[in-house]
């Protein structure tokens, strides 16, 4: 499998590509260990930083995570870029309903058990915002290293 050289697209987005493909074609399915940055590069035909480049990206996109010293794995689609589950839970809509009349002094508030459950929720939202945003800086971060790296290289 290795990469075509008069393709418009650079090497990095190509590799992450043929990745891609192979995870949605199920051939690589989630919780299985994609192969070393080594073998990658071998069978790919290109760098190393070109391989931690297509990696980052999917990363970025969701579909793979590394571990430190252990490598990167498919992720399971049950579970958002934060690697936590999803957060899909919404008030129903008697909840909403009876927090107005509560606040209007008409009718007794929201059980307690409820009112906790979703204030537990929104600061669930709030603290998966705060990973999103914390990994895009991450992300910026990865790309400004691989610059400085490419840099080096030279």
């Amino acid at each position: 499998m290795s990469m075509p050289t008069d393709h418009p697209l650079p090497p990095y987005q190509l590799a992450a590509g043929k990745l891609r493909k192979q995870i949605q074609e199920g051939k690589l399915k989630p919780g299985d260990r994609l192969p070393s940055s080594r073998e990658l590069r071998a069978e790919l035909g290109i760098a190393n930083a070109t391989v931690h480049s297509a990696l980052r990206v999917l990363r970025e996109e969701g579909l793979v995570y590394s571990v430190p010293n252990r490598g990167t794995y498919v992720s399971d689609p049950s579970t958002d870029i934060t690697g936590e589950f999803k957060i899909d839970y919404n008030p129903p809509a008697w909840y909403s309903a009876a927090k107005e009349r509560a606040a209007s002094g008409d009718e007794l508030a929201p059980s307690p058990v409820t009112e906790a459950l979703t204030q537990t929720l929104e600061q669930l939202r709030q603290m998966a915002a705060e990973i999103t945003a914390l990994k895009q800086h991450v992300a910026t971060l990865e790309g400004k290293v691989h610059q400085l790296e490419q840099k080096d290289a030279r």
